[in-house]
Parts: C-alpha cells; structure tokens; sequence
C-alpha cells in the first residue's frame, strides 16, 4: 500500500510563485491557490488579498474580481475543478468496467479480504487527492450548501456506484442492495482519512493505513459472505 500520509507540501514562498505559476493561467492560479488556502486555513480564515498575493497578484488590489464575483463563487468554481480531475480514476466510473477483472490483472492470488483492501484503497487514495477538498467538507462548517451540493453530484453519486457495482461483483449476487455497505465502506474510509489528517498524519489508534484498510476489509468480506452462504443474516 503506497504511504498516503505524512508531511504535506510547504506552501510557496513568494521567490518560487511565478516560477511554479509558469504557463497557467491568472484564473487558473486564483483556482489552485484558494484551494490550498481554504484547505490549509478554512474558507472563512483566507483573506481575498492573501489568495491575490500568493497566486501572484498584487495582494488587495481586488484583481481576483475580474474572475470571480466573490470568494464564495470562488469557492464553488475551486471545488468543482479538482473534483473534475478524475485522471486514474475515471476508468471506474465507465458502468462496463469489471472491478473483479481488474483485480484479477493486479492480484490474481488474493483472497476476498485482499481485494476488498486494494478497493479500500483505491478509495483512500482518491480523497488524498482530493485533500484540500475533503479538509474543506470535513473541518469547515463555514461553507455555503453549493459547495455541498457540488460535491455530492460530482463526487459522491460517482463513486457510490463504482463501490455497490464492486461488492455485487465480488459477492456473486446482483439481486442484493449493496448501496448500504457501498455507503459504510465509504464512511469507514473516509473517517480513517479525517482522523490521520486531524492528528497530522497518525492515527490516535496508532493504526496505519494497511492495518486499518484490512480490518475494514475483513468486516466487509464477512458481510459478503452472508450472500454466498445462503444463511439468513443476522
């Protein structure tokens, strides 16, 4: 399991802005910085002068309202971009897409609990992409409901799919709901992402990603198996 966690990215001194900014665009670079800032110091902590200043503006000058008619409408445009970035990810939301035979390709000697850990996974590593993001949703209650709504639309209603789609592939059984444990092991993943954040890096546990991704996925393979048992559930 790569390491998702440990020290994160100093933010940009203001020797380097215009060299790490080469070749972006004005409203590009509003985009990313904000980001960064909302994440780093919540939404209602980040000054539209010091977005100007570290994106390369000159800080107060109100240039930023060439782009975007507020900070909230600032706010909405950042979060939509990176969810938009679906890069690696967006072979999962294709409806075709077969999450056992891609797992076959990478693992094809794994047990049920192997895989369940690698589809964990694949999880934990789109919200560390999405880091300024998900620390926005999960630690500023500041937030206008857009924001909200953007990420349910783009974010949530994607993967809830990709993740029901593979534990009816994994079970064998199609007729079964699988939308709520699809919804558990993605709350279980995402609350080990909140938590490690919080504590900069290290569960208070003292658990690792691994550790923490197996349990969830040995639990989850359990519920599985009530399907291919043909035992009542309990």
């Amino acid at each position: 399991m790569p390491q998702l966690f440990g020290e994160f990215p100093c933010p940009l001194d203001a020797m380097s802005v215009s060299s790490y900014f080469h070749g972006v665009s004005t409203k590009d670079r509003i985009i990313e910085t904000a980001l960064r800032l909302f994440g780093e110091q919540g939404f209602a902590r980040t000054s539209v002068a010091q977005i100007e200043a570290e994106a390369g503006l000159t800080g107060g000058s109100g240039a930023l309202y060439r782009h975007f008619r507020s900070k909230n409408a600032l706010l909405v445009a950042a979060v939509a971009s990176r969810l938009e970035q679906k890069e690696e990810w967006a072979q999962y939301l294709d409806p075709d897409f077969s999450i056992v035979r891609m797992l076959d390709a990478v693992a094809p000697d794994a047990n049920m609990a192997d895989r369940l850990t690698l589809l964990c996974g694949i999880g934990l590593a789109r919200l560390e992409h999405n880091r300024d993001v998900t620390r926005i949703l999960f630690r500023d209650n500041t937030i206008d409901k857009e924001v909200l709504e953007t990420f349910r639309r783009e974010e949530y209603e994607t993967s809830m799919p990709v993740f029901t789609r593979g534990l009816a592939e994994l079970s064998g059984d199609a007729d079964t709901d699988w939308r709520p444990v699809a919804a558990v092991l993605i709350g279980a993943v995402a609350h080990f992402w909140m938590i490690t954040d919080i504590f900069e890096g290290e569960h208070p546990a003292g658990v690792d990603a691994q550790q923490y991704l197996r349990a969830t996925a040995e639990l989850v393979a359990a519920r599985l198996s009530w399907s291919g048992s043909g035992d009542a559930h309990p």
